[in-house]
């Protein structure tokens, strides 16, 4: 339909043509831009970790180029607002529905996520509001009710699975395969018929990939990596890190970074510090992340008294997004260290490849899929205490000095080729080649 634009008597005919192009123009950037909802267990600025971080990196930079109209959806812890717009991206957050019986609200409540939890609103929300494609980044019973909403609407979705959910790569302990797998059977039954309806599926390593081809054929799998921001991690950082924290010069800064608890291995890191310092390295352990389990926290700060480390080991619950304090973390250390038993962040490896930081990572997930043992990092068992010890004593040594800069630069090179505008525009391209098919089923 052609649209009118009122032919004022002062106005010339081309300005008019002009004006009427102008709007068509708006009116097909409108029409065309696509409509997309991430989904999430949570938003949390408090409890802030490679997930949100992924997910929020997709929304703000998506929304940003003009081509997609992109909003999160998420549970909603304590203190969150249920409607927040940040740099314009809308987050909708629902409060859980939790069971009626005492001891069942508490078993809900210490639980890591809402991926168990119902979310009654969310539901509601899915059959108010009209999305061209959701992309679903939350596991289990929440991702099936999630789906069966979007089935009933003919709504595409694409669900996000990790590693680290289906607890499927702890390879340092070859005789738990029939655990693993029992594991990974358990966590697929909740996923219910959520991953056969989904228009893709994508998983954070091969090692996933290729347990959900048996289940799922390979024609939906799809390996996703995220993305890195390089000029954040690269530019300098206006704050002073060990002046903030009060960490003297002298100290070498180990950083890990990641949500703690037993998944996470942060109680090896104080071990390897713990020897580090009896032969005077003199190093600082620095762990961002929030608090997942108080036992595993208990634990953590029992081992720091009793090896006497309280004094080098600052804890820093999870930073909301943007804080400067993140960045600067980065770039005052010597060494990051990545123990995870199931699946490293592949975020924060990048992020430290991005700071110029050489990385020490567990040879699972997205650590695997990134790091080549040697060239652009280090890969480590993560139940070999001495082999860690051993890896970070090479780096810290001046004396190799010239191999640690070549991995440096080697992951500084990788990050740039997994810079967000290049993992964006893959994304994008997956997003319409979905509504294509859809709208021509």
């Amino acid at each position: 339909m052609k649209m009118q634009v009122p032919m004022l008597r002062n106005y010339p005919a081309a300005a008019c043509r002009i004006i009427e192009k102008t709007n068509i123009l708006q009116l097909t950037a409108q029409y065309l831009m696509m409509k997309i909802l991430l989904i999430l267990p949570r938003f949390d600025r408090h409890k802030w970790d490679s997930l949100t971080e992924q997910a929020w990196c997709m929304a703000r930079l998506l929304s940003a180029n003009g081509v997609v109209q992109c909003s999160i959806a998420a549970g909603r812890s304590e203190g969150e607002k249920s409607l927040e717009v940040i740099s314009n991206v809308s987050v909708h957050r629902f409060s859980p529905q939790l069971p009626r019986w005492k001891f069942l609200r508490r078993f809900c409540r210490c639980k890591d996520d809402f991926s168990n939890a119902d979310l009654p609103g969310l539901e509601l929300f899915l059959r108010k509001n009209k999305f061209d494609l959701v992309h679903i980044m939350c596991r289990g019973y929440l991702c099936q009710k999630v789906s069966q909403v979007l089935k009933e609407r003919h709504i595409p979705y694409i669900v996000g699975c990790r590693s680290e959910d289906f607890r499927i790569s702890d390879v340092a302990v070859p005789q738990k395969t029939v655990e693993v797998n029992s594991n990974f059977r358990k966590v697929l039954r909740e996923y219910g018929e959520a991953l056969q309806g989904a228009a893709r599926v994508f998983c954070s390593d091969h090692a996933l990939r290729r347990m959900l081809a048996v289940e799922l054929g390979d024609r939906p799998l799809i390996h996703w990596q995220p993305g890195v921001e390089i000029e954040k991690f690269s530019r300098p950082a206006q704050l002073d890190f060990r002046q903030f924290y009060q960490i003297p010069p002298s100290r070498r800064i180990i950083l890990s970074v990641g949500r703690i608890g037993e998944s996470k291995n942060q109680k090896m890191l104080l071990e390897i510090l713990s020897v580090l310092n009896k032969r005077q390295w003199k190093c600082h352990l620095v762990v961002i992340g929030w608090n997942s389990s108080d036992a595993y926290m208990q634990e953590f700060n029992k081992l720091a008294a009793e090896h006497k480390l309280e004094n080098v080991v600052s804890v820093i619950p999870g930073l909301p997004p943007g804080d400067e304090c993140f960045r600067a973390a980065f770039q005052a250390s010597s060494l990051v260290i990545l123990p995870s038993r199931f699946d490293v962040s592949g975020s924060a490896v990048l992020e430290a490849w991005a700071a110029s930081v050489p990385v020490i990572a567990a040879p699972v997930g997205c650590g695997g899929e990134l790091i080549e043992d040697g060239v652009n990092g280090r890969l480590v068992n993560p139940r070999d205490l001495a082999g860690m010890i051993k890896t970070c004593e090479e780096l810290l040594d001046e004396r190799n000095r010239s191999a640690c800069e070549k991995m440096r630069s080697n992951g500084m090179m990788k990050a740039r080729n997994l810079r967000w505008e290049r993992r964006l525009e893959e994304l994008t391209d997956i997003y319409k080649s979905i509504l294509n098919i859809n709208q021509h089923k």
